[in-house]
């Protein structure tokens, strides 16, 4: 299994990814015992496009969490909104990463619906492709973010969803735009701030962001390492994340909030057992 999978995306997303496949192949209940296999399927290409369409996120509006007192409270209504939608995510991208490594182990030449989804998914993740081959960069980048380092940028950078563009943009991660007029102005500056339909529209730009955008390029790197070292922790990749702010302490802030919320993150992840 891939060193991936072993990050804290949900595991009741991965039940809803094993449906969506047996849906997409036209298997009945009396299949359950092949879930596992079929998801590792080329066939599963199915999938993709209903999680893509499925109504995972219903949070159109963030919550004011102005109104719950700071500290706990407010901390796990937070939490209790954010870990499901990142878990959520993170399996879109790793029942994709699982299908590309299926094509590339397979010894059989691409049909013709593969090599289109194989042509969209290097489009999506801006990766030149050459040839009917699975390229490695590609595999570098269609990749799972820690929910630990997710979650801790989001807190960082709304104030534990309170901030303006968090409330009025759903935007958590403080993602810039640059046309004219776009998304939600800064008071007192010229900087603009995107704003997302939805918690989850903000979450899959984020993830989509550091998986494609050239400034974090060591981070994918230094992940790709870790994979193959057979560990990927959120702490190694926040010390990748110099291009993400201006502020000379950022890691640092990433850091101390993640030794002080990684605990209660996990208990807030469906995988957690304790």
């Amino acid at each position: 299994m891939s060193p991936y999978l072993s990050l804290r995306f949900s595991l009741r997303w991965r039940v809803v990814l094993g449906a969506l496949v047996a849906v997409g192949l036209g298997l009945g209940a009396a299949a359950s015992p092949l879930l596992a296999e079929a998801v590792k399927d080329s066939r599963s290409l199915p999938a993709f496009d209903a999680l893509d369409n499925s109504d995972l996120d219903p949070i159109s509006e963030l919550p004011d969490l102005r109104e719950k007192p700071a500290g706990p409270k407010r901390k796990a209504a937070f939490l209790a909104l954010l870990v499901p939608i990142v878990e959520a995510e993170n399996a879109r991208i790793s029942a994709k990463r699982d299908w590309l490594l299926t094509l590339q182990e397979r010894e059989t030449p691409l049909d013709e619906g593969e090599r289109q989804r194989l042509a969209e998914l290097c489009d999506d993740y801006r990766v030149a492709c050459r040839g009917p081959d699975v390229d490695s960069r590609l595999l570098t980048r269609v990749a799972t973010l820690p929910l630990e380092m997710v979650v801790i940028q989001a807190v960082e950078e709304s104030g534990w969803g309170t901030s303006r563009f968090a409330r009025q943009g759903n935007n958590l991660f403080g993602i810039r735009c640059f046309t004219s007029g776009c998304g939600l102005g800064q008071q007192g500056s010229g900087r603009r701030y995107q704003a997302f339909d939805s918690v989850q529209g903000a979450v899959r730009a984020y993830l989509h962001n550091l998986n494609t955008h050239r400034a974090y390029e060591r981070l994918r790197t230094r992940r790709a390492e870790l994979v193959r070292q057979g560990a990927v922790t959120a702490e190694a990749l926040i010390a990748t994340l110099d291009g993400y702010a201006v502020r000379a302490d950022y890691r640092d802030a990433l850091l101390s909030l993640l030794r002080t919320n990684s605990d209660l993150i996990r208990r807030h992840s469906s995988d957690d057992t304790a």
